[in-house]
Order: structure tokens, then C-alpha cells, then sequence
């Protein structure tokens, strides 16, 4: 990403000078340096000096890429979102023709990212909405979902269903919302009761009644869930 080893008089990580036309790399390695504090700390980690000592720059250097903490955040935040969406997509693609399997194998692959990047995933789905970022030019310019992507993934799965007489869903989209709320509980009480002995079968539990569809039969390997995380 462009940070090279060793580290400059002033405690910033040694980097190495962009060439002309090199300015998206700085916007790169500004992003990572943000999303590397956030999934290591939380939001509040993400400082304008934090991701300009992490990225190994002088501070003002991250305003003609982002003019300021929130706008960061947001890009953080949208990358996230991409991201998820394309590993959605990938398990779309690894579940087969049956579009209930792709339904619960896209559900599992949601969990499974909201596992593995809890604070990440914490602020792609709340703590972008809090005071400190509500405030920030880029929040206020961009009205628009950035977990659309994921959404209409769902809700294309649920209108196969559909299609294919597994569900009885008048209203794929709104049902898919309601999905997305369903797994979105999931995954943050799981995230805060590590304890709690949740049911194996429980993500059929929910998304069977949520998707309007029947039981599909024995989980498969494209359904993967860990429930000890």
C-alpha cells in the first residue's frame, strides 16, 4: 500500500513519496491506515492524527483526499460495505441452482463477515449514524444506503424464491428488509452475549418465517456457521 518499514523522527511510519500521478495510492493507504485502526480499536480510534501517523504522513496531507474525519470514516465504511457485498455475491455463486440454498448461504455469509470484522461491521451498521459523524460534510451529502448492494443481493434471492414456487413472499423486497433487520439483530446480540447458548438451527429459525419459505432440509457445506464466535 505504499507505507514502507522504519519510521520518521516524529514517530510517523517511514513512507515512501508518491511520483506524480500517484495521488490515488496516498487515498489508499490513507483508507487502510483507517480501516487497520478501526478493526483493531473501534470508531473513535479513527482520528485524523492516528490515520496520518498510521499511513505515515503529516496530517494535512489526508484533506485534499478527504476533508475530514467523517469523510474518512463514510470511505471506510462504503469499502466495507463492497466488500460484504462481494463476498455475498461469492456465495451466491457456491451454493448452487436451488435458490433457497443461495438464500441461506448468502444469510450465513453475512454472519460470518459481521464475525470476523466486528468493529468494522459495528460501524457500517450504526456508529456512522452517531453525533460525532452525522456531522461531517460527507455524511450530510450522501443520503443514500451504502448497504444497498447487500439488500438487493437478498431481496434477488427471495424474488428466485418466489419465481420458483419455495416461497410465498407477495413483497420480496419488504421482506427482504425484514430479513436484513433479522440478521442484523443476529449479528449484533452475538457480538454482545458471546456466552449465551444460541440454538444451532436458530438463522432457519428466523429466516424461514422472515423469507416465507419451508424447511430446505440438512445444512450444507455452503451454509457454514460457527456458532462459537
Amino acid at each position: 500500500m505504499g507505507i514502507a518499514a522504519g519510521s520518521s523522527p516524529d514517530g510517523r511510519a517511514a513512507r515512501s513519496p508518491n511520483r506524480r500521478g500517484e495521488g490515488t495510492r496516498l487515498r489508499a493507504d490513507i483508507l487502510a491506515a483507517a480501516t487497520d485502526l478501526l478493526d483493531h480499536g473501534d470508531e473513535r480510534a479513527v482520528t485524523l492524527r492516528a490515520v496520518a501517523r498510521r499511513a505515515g504522513i503529516a496530517t494535512p496531507s489526508i484533506y485534499p483526499h478527504f476533508p475530514d474525519r467523517s469523510a474518512i470514516v463514510l470511505a471506510v465504511v462504503r469499502a466495507a460495505f463492497g466488500e460484504l457485498s462481494g463476498r455475498l455475491g461469492a456465495a451466491v455463486d457456491a451454493a448452487g441452482d436451488d435458490p433457497r440454498q443461495r438464500l441461506y448461504a448468502v444469510c450465513h455469509a453475512y454472519l460470518d463477515f459481521a464475525a470476523a470484522h466486528p468493529e468494522r461491521y459495528r460501524a457500517m451498521s450504526g456508529d456512522i449514524r452517531s453525533p460525532s459523524v452525522a456531522n461531517g460534510v460527507a455524511i450530510a451529502n450522501d443520503p443514500a444506503c451504502p448497504g444497498a448492494g447487500a439488500l438487493r443481493i437478498l431481496a434477488g434471492i427471495l424474488a428466485d424464491c418466489v419465481a420458483a414456487g419455495y416461497s410465498t413472499s407477495t413483497d420480496p423486497f419488504a421482506d427482504a428488509v425484514a430479513l436484513w433487520l433479522g440478521l442484523h439483530g443476529f449479528a449484533h446480540q452475538r457480538a454482545v452475549t458471546r456466552t449465551f447458548p444460541w440454538p444451532a438451527d436458530l438463522v432457519r429459525r428466523f429466516v424461514s418465517p422472515l423469507s416465507h419459505i419451508g424447511p430446505v432440509g440438512p445444512r450444507t457445506s455452503a451454509e457454514p456457521l460457527d456458532q462459537s464466535r
